[in-house]
């Protein structure tokens, strides 16, 4: 609530401090490119910032309480959600819906701070349930792909209309399964365990000869968070390299 009235303070319909037009030198497509990246680089920070408060090792241990929640239960808030949008909103179609439902599907990282955060939830909510509501809202970002791939690819190859484009089911069934998995999440896996282990590893190595201090963890999670965020690869990879990437490296932070 306070960014959002702070964003209509600061816009060009109030004090007109921040001018997002001019920015874009009125290009409609610039613009987009502009909060886009911006979109993404807050919730890179978010998730980086999530995954350093979870405790070394969080995700090793807590596996299957993850997997639980982040298979059968979002799996059951998709069809939940989808069903409640086909049944709700006239004119729909299911396929449609199932695209709607995935996009409101993952807890989002920001909103979740306002239940695990502050003295409210010191007091009334139990450590453990904190963190792994801050560790499913990190990673289920990124595990929202196949919901809404699935729905999309299907609609644009088997829906007849504007979207519908030759190839039928089979050929969305192989861009899901091939570009989805194969390319945004696996790859995005990889990527996270590669950077997480080298970025733990610089960071022992630092610590050891006294080149950082405990200030300067902040400022290498938030560094970490930036760094891929303008990379070729970056709308390819889905959030889970961000929670991969901070789990490895909390693993230092205990020993500053």
């Amino acid at each position: 609530m306070i960014s959002l009235i702070a964003g209509l303070i600061f816009s060009p319909h109030a004090a007109n401090l921040i001018r997002p037009s001019d920015y874009a030198l009125g290009d409609p497509v610039v613009l987009e490119t502009i909060t886009l990246y911006f979109t993404r680089l807050v919730l890179g920070v978010q998730l980086v910032l999530a995954g350093v408060q979870l405790p070394s090792r969080y995700l090793r241990l807590e596996w299957r309480s993850l997997s639980l929640l982040l298979g059968p239960g979002m799996c059951a808030m998709w069809i939940c959600t989808s069903l409640l949008v086909w049944g709700l909103v006239p004119d729909i179609t299911f396929l449609f819906a199932l695209a709607v439902g995935a996009c409101v599907t993952p807890t989002d990282p920001v909103l979740s701070n306002s239940i695990v955060k502050g003295k409210f939830a010191d007091k009334n909510i139990p450590r453990e349930l904190q963190k792994i509501i801050i560790a499913e809202s990190g990673a289920n970002d990124g595990l929202g792909y196949p919901f809404l791939f699935l729905a999309l690819y299907l609609i644009k190859y088997t829906v007849d209309g504007g979207a519908g484009q030759p190839g039928g089911a089979a050929k969305a069934m192989g861009y899901w399964f091939g570009e989805t998995w194969g390319y945004t999440i696996i790859l995005s896996v990889i990527y996270g365990a590669a950077v997480g282990w080298l970025a733990k590893e610089l960071l022992h190595h630092a610590e050891e000869r006294k080149y950082v201090d405990r200030e300067s963890f902040l400022v290498f999670a938030i560094a970490l968070a930036v760094s891929p965020t303008f990379h070729p690869l970056m709308p390819r990879l889905s959030t889970v390299s961000s929670m991969l990437t901070t789990n490895s490296c909390s693993s230092s932070a205990p020993a500053a």
